[in-house]
């Protein structure tokens, strides 16, 4: 959509925090404001209205939202607030930030091109803009007629399926923040993925809340194997990877699509979040961790497996941390992310007694991240000698002699994984960012692996 450009629109500075999910967001809203003819640019020095959508969803991302927003503030520029911190904190944040001029909740992105209006005349007029657009209960879902204007360079690109999340974690601020499962029809989201192909993506990495509870809403059912299929056979990409599966939602069905596609990379991204059934049951979460890995490696035994854990949850003794760290040393996953537990205002655990350490949990972290890092290097010395396909993300020219070629495999999620590193002599000529191309590990570290071109 073509911008109608005005000399007399304020250049609106823009800045994301926090997880896929919100980058989503934040592109629909630059979409919108683009699509009005508004400047857009990432350095707010240059802006007239700096807009930040903000993340909330434990203490270090409400820090760092608030040390992004104090800085701005104190450089006097015009602050419009949007995401999860808006909607969490809307009623304090214009005492803490004096140059807020707007708050935009989680469901009111239809709403930034009126409030970005409404803050420019206030401002124009000298008049005092205290503007708030929250809706106490999220329901608005962005669809494949929202604008959206990509911000993000290489060659994969996040796909929202759903919104909110019908669970209900004892230790989870975000279905406060952003309401219960709202599911885009499986027709919307292949238009959406079709325009995407059509772009130039090559890879749509599929997120939301709660991915495998896709559909439970509108088709009464759990539709994502459904999804996936009319993806793989309809939207042109050549991968596809699915983030944020739910222990007990992920079923056979789901996984034989799968399995049977090709163009559906075999990774499956379950946060776990621990394996004392003592614990998970205080987390409010399933306790059929191990026989969901066990259900994976059935039907997908070559999968990569990705996990998220927390420790430190309120309640958690030596014997419960011992048994999830013998768990991650049995499970041999891929990858795994570890969190200490966050207290946050607004969730069931903020209550709980028995809370743990610090330095306890620190130290429970510290000790599992250093298994993990031994269970990836032994996994990855194991694709030496093997040929993989790589998707490029883009050259590095390391020195006269010398570039990089630095990409992907269907093992590494973008952003959060690992990468494949290929060095090319100045004389070869390097792959195009956007390319796949066959290459062969020589070599390998905790995390990444060291490769040669495999020329046709």
């Amino acid at each position: 959509m073509k911008a109608k450009r005005s000399k007399t629109l304020p250049t609106i500075g823009i800045s994301t925090l926090g997880c896929p999910k919100n980058l989503i967001d934040t592109e629909n809203i630059i979409g919108i404001l683009h699509a009005a003819g508004y400047p857009i640019t990432s350095d707010h020095a240059k802006a007239n209205i700096s807009l930040v959508n903000t993340c909330t969803f434990i203490k270090d991302s409400t820090n760092e939202s608030k040390e992004v927003l104090k800085e701005l503030s104190d450089n006097n520029q015009n602050l419009i607030i949007t995401g999860c911190m808006a909607q969490r904190y809307k009623d304090d944040l214009f005492d803490e930030f004096k140059t807020a001029q707007a708050v935009v909740g989680t469901g009111n992105i239809k709403d930034i091109l009126a409030v970005v209006k409404k803050v420019t005349i206030n401002l124009n007029n000298g008049k005092e803009s205290k503007i708030v657009k929250v809706d106490e209960i999220p329901n608005e879902v962005a669809t494949s007629s929202t604008p959206r204007l990509g911000t993000q360079l290489g060659p994969s690109a996040y796909l929202k399926i759903a919104e909110g999340c019908d669970h209900r974690c004892a230790f989870c601020i975000i279905p406060y923040l952003r309401g219960d499962m709202k599911s885009r029809t499986i027709e919307d989201i292949v238009i959406e993925a079709k325009a995407l192909v059509n772009s130039g993506i090559k890879e749509i990495v599929l997120v939301s809340q709660d991915s495998t509870a896709y559909g439970t809403d509108i088709y009464k059912r759990r539709a994502l194997a459904d999804l996936l299929s009319q993806l793989a056979d309809n939207s042109g990409a050549p991968w596809i990877r699915l983030m944020y599966s739910y222990p007990t939602e992920l079923d056979e069905e789901m996984l034989n699509v799968i399995s049977k596609k090709k163009n559906i990379v075999k990774y499956i991204d379950i946060p776990l979040q621990h394996a004392s059934p003592k614990i998970l049951r205080s987390m409010r979460r399933p306790q059929t961790v191990k026989d969901t890995v066990k259900l994976i490696r059935k039907n997908l035994p070559d999968a990569a497996i990705r996990t998220t854990l927390i420790v430190g949850f309120p309640g958690e003794t030596e014997e419960d941390f011992n048994e999830l760290y013998d768990f991650v040393k049995e499970s041999n996953f891929d990858r795994v992310g570890v969190f200490t537990y966050s207290k946050e205002k607004g969730t069931p655990a903020n209550d709980f007694k028995e809370q743990v350490d610090e330095k306890i949990k620190q130290a429970r972290r510290d000790k599992i991240m250093k298994l993990q890092q031994k269970i990836s290097h032994k996994k990855n010395k194991t694709f030496i000698g093997k040929e993989m396909l790589m998707l490029v993300e883009h050259i590095e020219h390391i020195d006269n002699r010398t570039v990089k070629a630095v990409g992907r495999s269907y093992r590494d999620a973008p952003e959060i994984d690992g990468q494949l590193y290929v060095n090319l002599n100045k004389n070869e000529s390097p792959p195009n960012p956007g390319e796949f191309a066959n290459v062969k590990v020589i070599d390998c570290d905790e995390y990444d692996l060291f490769c040669k071109l495999k020329r046709a």
